[in-house]
């Protein structure tokens, strides 16, 4: 990964983070072929940029994951106004109705309801429970105090819970 003051993008790095960064990217657009696409985006300007990333400054994960949220944003405002409908497609073509509205039910339920969230906490939240960083990646990413994660992902938590009931 780093070698010699440039960073190299091996099989090994490549595996050990593209389905973090997957998960983090779907669960923001909620779309399989985009979530792909992107998350290959990030692997490209990972290698294409490499040369700023600075360790001195964060960790190879949250860079990525930098590089994730700013390529998530630039999509999502691309596409304000787009409505996408082919995951339900995709769905349908399965012809499994448990499948379509059963587990996937629960989880658009539940990504609306972290719509209710303030942008914070709902950065937080993804980068916590789909791309799996601690704490320390979570603030060093965020710009946020360490100390505040915790009651941020608790407080979310709690909210969250009483909007489902």
């Amino acid at each position: 990964m780093w070698k010699g003051g440039v960073i190299t993008i091996d099989r090994n790095t490549f595996e050990e983070h593209y389905p973090k960064i997957y998960n983090y990217i779907y669960y923001r657009v909620l779309h399989r072929e985009t979530a792909e696409d992107l998350t290959g985006e990030v692997f490209y300007k990972a290698l294409a940029f490499r040369s700023s990333f600075d360790e001195r400054k964060a960790s190879y994960k949250t860079w990525l994951y930098t590089i994730a949220r700013n390529i998530v944003v630039n999509h999502c405002r691309s596409r304000k106004n787009e409505l996408l409908f082919d995951d339900f497609e995709e769905l349908a073509a399965n012809n499994d109705v448990e499948d379509i509205f059963g587990l996937n039910e629960d989880f658009r339920r539940l990504h609306e309801l972290l719509k209710t969230l303030p942008e914070r906490e709902r950065e937080v939240i993804a980068l916590r429970y789909w791309g799996e960083l601690s704490y320390k990646e979570i603030a060093a990413r965020t710009g946020l105090n360490v100390n505040s994660i915790g009651p941020i992902i608790n407080r979310s938590i709690v909210s969250l819970r009483k909007l489902w009931q």
